[in-house]
C-alpha cells in the first residue's frame, strides 16, 4: 500500500485551549458576563490580574478577556503575532506603544476608550491613578492564531514586524482624530487607532432594513480583521428578533437598562435565554440563535459589537429567516418589554400598528429622542 501516513499529533486538538489552562487564571464560561465584578487573579505571563472569557457563543473564533493594573502599577511589556482590541471598562492610563526603530507612541485613555495594538508591536499599559485600579477587556483571534500555528514561541516571540501605515508617516496617529472612509455600499466609516470615549461618539448613521430600528457607527482600524461597530438603542424600543453567524461579541457601554433574550431556532419560551443588560456587560449570541435587543429604560442604550472576519459571518449566504417581523413574534417579548417599563412608571414607544400590520411604514423620526 505504500508509505504510510504520518499520524497529525494536532487532530481533533486545540492548543489554544491547552494554552489558556496553562496561563493560571479564572476562565469564565458563560452566556453573559459583567466585566466589572468578574472575578480575576495574578496573571504572571501579562502582569497585574487577568481572567479569560469564554462565552457560549464565541465558537472558538474570537476570545476575550479581561486585564485588571493595581494603582500605580504596570502590565509587561509585550508583544504577539494576534489581532487585539481593548476597551477600557474603568479606569485611567495610558499605552505606550514602541516601532521597530525604537521610536515611540504613547497615547492617554479612560472609561469607554477603545484602541488597537498594532501586530506584534511592543507595547505596555500604564494605570494612571496611585489610588484606583484600571480595568480593561480585550477581543483577540488569538484562538484562530494559536489552533493554526500551536506555537508560543510564534505568537508571542517573533521578530516580524509590520512597518507600514500601522504607524504611519503622519503625526499623532494615536491623537483623538479619525477619518471618514467611503464604502462601496455607500456607508460611512470612521478610521484610526484610537477613540477616546464612545459615548458621546456621534458620527451615526440609521440602520435600514425593517426591524432593525438602532443607530450605528462604523469603525475601522487599520489592517485589522476585527469590525467593530457602535451601536445605539432609543430608550423605551427594541429591534426585531434576527439571527447571524458566530463570534459577535457585545459590550455594553453606557450605563442604562434592558435585556437580551436568545433562543436556538425551533426553540420557545422554555430555551430562553434571558440577560439583564447593563454598562460592562458582554456577551455573544450563539451561532444562528435568534436574540433580540432590548432597551427597557429611559436612556439610550449604546453597544460596541465586534465582529470576526467576514469569511466566518458568512455574508454570502442569504437567510430568507434571518429577521422574526413583528408581527410573528412571541407575546412573551413584548409582555416582559412592557413590564419591566412599568416597574419604572415608564411606557413604552413602540407603535401598536407594528405589531399587526406586515406592511407597516416606520415614522421616519422613530429613533429620535423623545419626551
Amino acid at each position: 500500500m505504500g508509505d504510510e501516513l504520518e499520524f497529525n499529533p494536532y487532530y481533533g486538538v486545540f492548543p489554544y485551549h491547552d494554552f489558556v489552562k496553562e496561563e493560571g487564571i479564572p476562565v469564565h464560561e458563560a452566556y453573559a458576563v459583567d466585566c466589572h465584578t468578574l472575578a480575576v487573579e495574578p496573571w504572571e505571563r501579562l502582569g497585574g490580574l487577568g481572567a479569560y472569557i469564554h462565552l457560549v457563543g464565541r465558537s472558538d473564533y474570537l476570545s476575550a478577556y479581561v486585564v485588571e493594573i493595581p494603582p500605580g502599577g504596570q502590565l509587561n511589556v509585550e508583544q504577539h503575532m494576534h489581532d487585539e482590541l481593548m476597551h477600557v471598562i474603568s479606569g485611567r492610563g495610558a499605552t505606550v506603544i514602541e516601532e521597530p526603530n525604537g521610536k515611540k507612541h504613547s497615547f492617554e485613555w479612560g472609561p469607554n476608550s477603545i484602541f488597537g495594538i498594532p501586530l506584534n508591536a511592543k507595547h505596555q499599559l500604564f494605570n494612571g491613578s496611585g489610588t484606583e485600579p484600571a480595568r480593561l477587556a480585550a477581543v483577540t483571534d488569538l484562538p484562530i492564531i494559536f489552533n493554526i500555528f500551536h506555537r508560543k514561541e510564534f505568537i508571542f516571540d517573533n521578530p516580524f514586524v509590520d512597518t507600514g501605515e500601522l504607524y504611519g508617516d503622519e503625526e499623532g496617529f494615536y491623537a483623538h482624530e479619525a477619518h471618514a472612509i467611503q464604502r462601496e455600499n455607500g456607508r460611512t466609516e470612521w478610521y484610526g487607532n484610537f477613540f477616546p470615549d464612545l459615548t458621546i461618539w456621534d458620527n451615526l448613521t440609521e440602520y435600514g432594513g425593517p426591524g432593525r430600528l438602532a443607530l450605528s457607527g462604523g469603525i475601522t482600524f487599520p489592517q485589522s480583521a476585527h469590525r467593530p461597530g457602535l451601536m445605539v438603542l432609543p430608550s423605551r424600543r427594541y429591534r426585531a428578533a434576527h439571527r447571524h453567524g458566530p463570534g459577535v461579541t457585545i459590550i455594553g457601554i453606557q450605563e442604562a437598562r434592558g435585556f437580551v433574550v436568545m433562543w436556538p431556532p425551533g426553540g420557545g419560551p422554555d430555551d430562553y435565554i434571558l440577560t439583564p443588560w447593563q454598562e460592562g456587560s458582554v456577551f455573544v449570541p450563539p451561532n444562528m440563535w435568534y436574540h433580540q435587543h432590548i432597551n427597557s429604560g429611559p436612556l439610550e442604550n449604546r453597544q460596541l459589537r465586534l465582529f470576526p472576519p467576514r469569511p466566518i459571518m458568512n455574508y454570502s449566504f442569504v437567510d430568507p429567516k434571518q429577521w422574526i417581523p413583528f408581527t410573528e413574534e412571541d407575546p412573551w417579548i413584548r409582555q416582559k418589554f412592557e413590564e419591566d417599563l412599568a416597574n419604572q412608571n415608564l411606557t413604552s414607544l413602540m407603535p401598536e400598528e407594528a405589531y399587526v400590520n406586515p406592511d407597516f411604514e416606520w415614522p421616519e423620526d422613530f429613533l429620535k429622542d423623545k419626551d
